[in-house]
């Protein structure tokens, strides 16, 4: 009965753990809408344009974040493994050989003579959990170990979407580029027309020069989009270049017309908080900081240590490991603070502030990321009344620009109102090629702000496998 009683206190001494309550965010939130279609992990291939895809396929596998990041994940990993070996004792081999030459001079030895001694013991040390110091820190980086997982995953969902919009970017302004150059051969056309009728005395100076200032306008903004595409190439060279000779020379001249316009979810799933990255780390990072204030508070407390050695000792080596020179003991200790002059103190206070800098980052998270997500939803919902708004509008100003070119050559309107019609035309076709950009990217930033294809229940099964 002794001998039970005395297990089960010890069981339940070395049970105690001074972490608090996990502090939880107070957020009310009443879905509006639901929708069941869940995200893939590869929802770029959604968009059907087979150079996006290969083009996200090299920058996963090549971008210096990722791999930064997925640097970081192997760190929390080794450090996880250092926590968890503190669960363990540590065994070490010590020997030791000596030769000594007592003095003649000193009372009680022997006159100038050589003593030699041999020695060679395994020596175990293991610290008694008592207080969950141990465990509270592997405990710790465990969460720090799956907080650097999500960081991954969410850096690999910044980099392929960083890349998709850069595309979609670079295609809308070859896009407008091409709109431009065509608009300005046009616009050179009627220059050189404008230039005999002069010459003939048809049109008065005025005319022309309006009519140049239109070509010299067009040519400006072309060349103003020019340096846009060359600073967006160079943007989605570094994301997915190899080396230096790919950003240098890789082929980017894509446009948007065989990308696909991609249905996408239309609400805010009931599970939404299992499907973002930053949440799930931010959770993680509160768990990591909460479980340090239990370590913390463990020190106010004595620890207990366990020694034990077993070896031989002998005067002769060749005597070293006979039977009869074995030597072994046992021991443990006990250190406390005492008096510490509030130093213990003062290392509680700081984990408790590193908590509330944890959840305040976790609350913050959890905000944006509604934030995000309801943006998101309404830039997709109007993203699709502007595109429709764009082609009323261009085909509404070809109609107006014809007309005031017949009217025009008819000689019932003035010049001024032709080049107004022109340079309205011209702005109504570079606004059209905005809205499908601004379609493209809508449906983007649905993707992303729902997670893009992460799932927490599936990271941290994965996590809990390592």
């Amino acid at each position: 009965m002794y001998k039970f009683t005395l297990l089960f206190v010890v069981l339940f001494i070395t049970g105690c753990s001074f972490r608090p309550d996990m502090p939880e965010a107070n957020i009310e939130f009443t879905y509006e809408k639901t929708s069941e279609q869940q995200i893939k992990q590869d929802w770029w291939k959604d968009f059907g344009d087979e150079k996006l895809n290969e083009l996200i396929q090299t920058a996963l596998e090549n971008n210096n974040d990722l791999l930064i990041a997925l640097n970081n994940m192997d760190i929390a990993a080794v450090n996880l493994g250092l926590a968890r070996r503190e669960y363990l004792p540590n065994i070490s081999l010590q020997g030791s050989a000596t030769r000594t030459r007592t003095s003649g001079e000193l009372p009680n030895y022997p006159d100038n003579m050589e003593i030699d001694n041999f020695s060679v013991s395994a020596v175990l040390s293991y610290e008694v959990d008592l207080w969950g110091r141990v465990r509270n820190t592997a405990r710790s980086n465990k969460a720090l170990f799956k907080a650097s997982i999500y960081d991954y995953e969410n850096a690999r969902l910044s980099i392929a979407s960083s890349v998709a919009e850069t595309y979609f970017t670079l295609g809308a302004l070859n896009e407008q580029e091409q709109i431009l150059k065509d608009t300005l051969q046009t616009y050179e056309n009627t220059l050189n027309f404008r230039q005999k009728e002069l010459e003939n005395g048809a049109i008065t100076q005025l005319v022309y020069f309006q009519t140049k200032a239109s070509v010299d306008s067009a040519k400006s903004q072309l060349f103003t989009l020019q340096d846009s595409i060359t600073k967006t190439k160079t943007a989605l060279h570094i994301l997915v270049g190899k080396s230096i000779n790919d950003i240098l020379n890789l082929d980017l001249n894509v446009t948007n017309e065989q990308v696909q316009v991609p249905q996408v979810p239309d609400g805010i799933h009931s599970d939404i908080l299992l499907h973002r990255a930053d949440i799930a780390s931010a959770l993680e990072r509160l768990k990591a900081s909460n479980a340090l204030v239990g370590v913390a508070r463990a020190n106010y407390f004595p620890r207990l240590s366990l020694t034990g050695a077993y070896g031989f000792a002998s005067d002769e080596l060749s005597r070293l490991f006979i039977q009869n020179a074995n030597t072994w003991n046992v021991g443990g200790s006990l250190v406390m603070p005492l008096l510490d002059f509030g130093r213990t103190s003062k290392s509680v206070d700081l984990a408790k502030l590193s908590q509330n800098i944890s959840f305040l980052n976790y609350d913050k998270t959890l905000k944006n990321a509604f934030g995000e997500i309801k943006n998101a939803l309404n830039l997709r919902q109007n993203s699709f009344l502007r595109l429709e708004s764009a082609k009323d509008l261009l085909e509404s100003q070809q109609k107006v620009f014809d007309l005031s070119k017949v009217r025009y050559e008819q000689g019932y309107s003035s010049h001024l109102d032709f080049l107004d019609a022109q340079r309205l035309l011209l702005s109504a076709k570079l606004n059209l090629a905005q809205a499908k950009l601004n379609s493209l990217t809508s449906a983007l930033s649905v993707y992303k702000s729902l997670g893009g294809g992460f799932n927490q229940d599936i990271a941290q099964e994965n996590a809990d496998n390592r």
